[in-house]
């Protein structure tokens, strides 16, 4: 632990409980220890048990020292019980008494591990509330497993283009490519149109994930099915992205298809193919596949549009959201007695994703971005446990902080992470 003083709150996240407490008793105990380190869990009045692992579905751990008594501090009109050690426990009294029946998580930079949460991406199901968006976002995420094999199986057509290239004379190997990259082409269409239900089933995650009055651990303990799905959208994401950037034929397929298209525009011809992408919408695609990250782009913008165009809702709800998902998928991560109920061996990878993406989400949309000290993402912890990993599996995901996030290169950035990203 480094020496004596914690220097910053990490994130402070509230959750109310469901059964309540005693407001108005004297005593603020700390709830049962399940391990030394970690978010220490503050209730008033009373000692509440939280779920255990068998019949919790959220999985929700408390944790904290009681080795230590609090000790007391005032000012401002708020009352502060204090806990000194791995990190700093604060509960605030607002004047005339406690704020509710509210339990408090407080992660500290100090503490090595943040919040103490397992999110079961194996295996969560829906609860009655969660139904109606969880069959919106499912449709659409049923198609994402056709949509990568299909992606990870594009070969292109670069040996028919290159023949017609060479040969713009014969009319016949003309022909043999224009038949080899149409097809292709419309592989391409739907896949640019999937990125659109895309967008949609992410801003219909949002929505739920940070509608009020919850907080963001608190929507991840009661919603943790779409949790999941929120997870599963930035695994695909991803996925595709590393697919796309490993294989140019995407593009050098789009582009002969275009030249081909003006090139019989100029000649007055008009190929039955662009009754299927006409001009409009190639020019579309064609900025979607520029991107060297073309799906990653499209949640960013929209995860933006969703915070400009919801001006009602503060901006911390949505980039909380972030922050948090964020910090439980490294914990689960590093942590061993969370890797070990991984049932799948995808899971851990599945895991990494999900904490990139929403680490680039964080950096696009929050005003200092992910990088910055003042940011709720322990970067430094982030990396660090991607390059515990076998550099195969995760060089992709180093890339897509390296290249695809906002404000790795700004000054507010320390040396040392930017030393961790080289």
């Amino acid at each position: 632990m480094r020496a004596g003083r914690v220097q910053s709150l990490q994130a402070l996240y509230t959750v109310q409980l469901q059964n309540g407490f005693d407001s108005q008793a004297s005593e603020c105990p700390v709830s049962r220890c399940a391990t030394e380190r970690g978010i220490i869990f503050w209730l008033g009045g009373r000692e509440k048990e939280t779920p255990t692992e068998k019949g919790s579905s959220d999985g929700i751990i408390s944790a904290a020292s009681q080795s230590r008594t609090p000790k007391t501090r005032t000012g401002g009109g708020r009352e502060e019980l204090c806990e000194r050690g791995r990190g700093e426990a604060l509960i605030a009294k607002k004047k005339g008494g406690l704020m509710g029946n509210l339990l408090k998580v407080l992660a500290c930079a100090e503490l090595e591990h943040g919040p103490i949460v397992f999110l079961d991406f194996e295996h969560a199901q829906p609860t009655e509330a969660e139904t109606a968006v969880w069959n919106q976002v499912s449709a659409v995420l049923e198609e994402a497993h056709g949509i990568l094999a299909e992606l990870q199986s594009y070969n292109g057509a670069g040996q028919e283009i290159r023949e017609a290239i060479q040969n713009p004379g014969d009319l016949a190997l003309q022909e043999k490519a224009w038949n080899a990259v149409c097809p292709l082409v419309a592989k391409l269409k739907r896949f640019y149109e999937f990125s659109l239900r895309l967008e949609n089933a992410l801003r219909s995650l949002l929505e739920a994930l940070t509608s009020p009055p919850y907080a963001p651990m608190q929507h991840l303990e009661r919603e943790q099915a779409l949790a999941k799905q929120f997870a599963e959208i930035l695994h695909f994401t991803l996925s595709f992205d590393e697919l796309k950037m490993t294989n140019p034929a995407i593009q050098n397929d789009f582009s002969y298809y275009r030249r081909t298209i003006s090139r019989n525009r100029l000649n007055n011809q008009q190929l039955e193919a662009e009754n299927e992408v006409n001009n409009e919408m190639a020019n579309r695609m064609s900025l979607f596949y520029a991107e060297a990250t073309p799906m990653l782009k499209t949640l960013s913008n929209a995860t933006t549009k969703f915070v400009s165009e919801n001006k009602t809702l503060p901006i911390e709800d949505t980039t909380d959201c972030l922050s948090t998902m964020a910090c439980v998928c490294r914990v689960m991560l590093e942590t061993p007695e969370y890797r070990c109920r991984f049932t799948n061996t995808d899971t851990m990878l599945f895991c990494m994703r999900v904490m990139v993406g929403v680490i680039i989400l964080y950096d696009h949309v929050h005003p200092v971005g992910a990088f910055a000290k003042t940011s709720k993402i322990d970067m430094k912890g982030c990396i660090k446990v991607l390059k515990e990993q076998p550099s195969n599996s995760v060089e992709g995901l180093l890339n897509a902080l390296r290249y695809t996030t906002r404000h790795l290169n700004d000054d507010s950035t320390s040396k040392q992470i930017r030393a961790l990203l080289q």
